[in-house]
């Protein structure tokens, strides 16, 4: 068996996401006979800086078929990569990136790269015959993410029925990763049976949080913190409420259609969720306003207590240049990392890197078009990430990314030891 396994063959096919939408499996084959495999999700909220996805715009699948991104991968990619020493991920990741020639990937597209790009990572660890959470990381004294979960979608995940895309909970009080989905299952069931006894069931989101059924979004805010406190749990400390408010997807050049028929200025809103925080107990925020309107998130970090999360998602779109930038405006204290948005593993770490380096909160994060792929749970402990979303507490493509972490929990020194947020002081809430 070689010791420095090459790359045989890069295959792929194409699968569906969990929206029923084409997607790309790839296929990583070394010559010492193992293989790695690898999809592509794909998300509903962009940011205009994120690399791009692409599809093959003909009659079949309604323009949305990746047959040429197949096509790509079985011809270039395999020949570029054909014989490459698979250990080598940033060589590989580099050869993609000429390849493509274009900074946002336009040419193979970013769904065709992350998806051979992680199939490369994941051939590696199969090389070594390690998980690759701990082939990334190699410590068993490793601990596993706090997570964040949906419990309402909205916005660009639910026909935009409220204008916030996502209202969470962060189970941050919790001792352990066990104990934090005890307490997500409890309330997650808990405002199920709330629901049907209110006849407001309606039906689950894109990543499985229940669909918006109230007229406003604060009526949403006053039902959760209500849930939490009959689960015999305490607001803040036991469990928190974060929002991505995705405000790219409801701005418009007059302002912000935050109500229904309604516009309000970007003031406006910095004075809703000034007030939002001060009346619930809301720990996170993201993509609050436009990523063209980072002043409003300089205000809104300058107003906000010291152990809130001001997330940048589509502001920063795992770009290590963006994140920087967005660091020295003082615009954010926490910064999402989605491997599909820039393209390749490589650029990915680099980006999570800078944001420790740097002291940021990092959040490694699922897609709403997801798979059965749990890589991001992997990458989470194998990188050491703070935290994890990954969607709802509910539908496979979500649920088998949080059962990975709790198989991963088994396995360490400390089994289910979670993170702590030092860098906010969530401890000493």
């Amino acid at each position: 068996m070689p010791s420095n396994p090459k790359i045989k063959k890069v295959d792929a096919r194409m699968i569906f996401d969990s929206r029923g939408i084409p997607t790309i499996e790839a296929d990583v084959i070394l010559d010492d006979g193992n293989r790695g495999s690898a999809i592509a999700p794909s998300g509903a909220s962009v940011g205009k800086n994120e690399a791009l996805e692409k599809r093959d715009k003909g009659k079949k699948f309604l323009g949305l078929s990746v047959e040429k991104n197949i096509n790509d991968i079985k011809t270039k990619i395999h020949s570029a990569l054909k014989g490459q020493i698979v250990f080598n991920q940033s060589k590989i990741d580099n050869i993609l990136l000429k390849l493509d020639g274009k900074k946002n990937k336009s040419v193979l597209g970013a769904n065709t790269c992350i998806a051979v790009s992680m199939a490369v990572l994941r051939a590696a660890a199969k090389s070594k015959k390690k998980d690759l959470w701990y082939y990334l990381n190699n410590s068993k004294s490793a601990k596993l993410p706090i997570p964040q979960i949906q419990i309402f979608g909205g916005g660009a995940h639910a026909n935009n029925m409220i204008s916030i895309q996502d209202f969470l909970i962060i189970p941050n009080g919790a001792k352990n990763f066990y104990q934090a989905m005890e307490w997500v299952f409890k309330i997650y069931r808990k405002t199920y049976d709330e629901l049907k006894k209110k006849n407001l069931l309606m039906g689950v989101a894109d990543e499985g949080g229940f669909w918006p059924c109230f007229k406003e979004a604060e009526d949403i805010l006053k039902f959760l913190s209500k849930i939490i406190t009959q689960c015999g749990l305490r607001l803040l400390v036991d469990v928190s409420i974060a929002l991505d408010v995705a405000a790219n997807n409801f701005k418009k050049k007059s302002g912000y259609n935050f109500f229904k028929n309604k516009i309000i200025s970007a003031e406006e809103l910095l004075y809703i969720l000034n007030t939002w925080m001060k009346k619930y107990p809301i720990i996170s925020i993201e993509d609050p306003f436009s990523e063209d309107d980072i002043k409003y998130y300089e205000k809104l970090k300058i107003a906000s207590p010291d152990y809130v999360q001001i997330i940048g998602d589509d502001l920063v779109v795992t770009n290590k240049n963006l994140i920087l930038k967005a660091f020295q405006r003082n615009s954010i204290n926490s910064v999402l990392i989605k491997p599909n948005q820039i393209g390749t593993i490589t650029e990915t770490y680099q980006a999570f890197k800078l944001s420790k380096d740097l002291g940021l909160v990092n959040i490694i994060s699922a897609r709403s078009g997801e798979t059965e792929d749990t890589i991001i749970a992997e990458l989470s402990v194998g990188w050491q990430a703070n935290q994890i979303k990954v969607g709802s507490f509910s539908r496979s493509e979500r649920l088998i990314k949080w059962n990975q972490c709790l198989r991963i929990g088994e396995k360490l020194k400390n089994p289910y030891l979670m993170q702590k947020n030092y860098a906010l002081k969530w401890d000493k809430l």
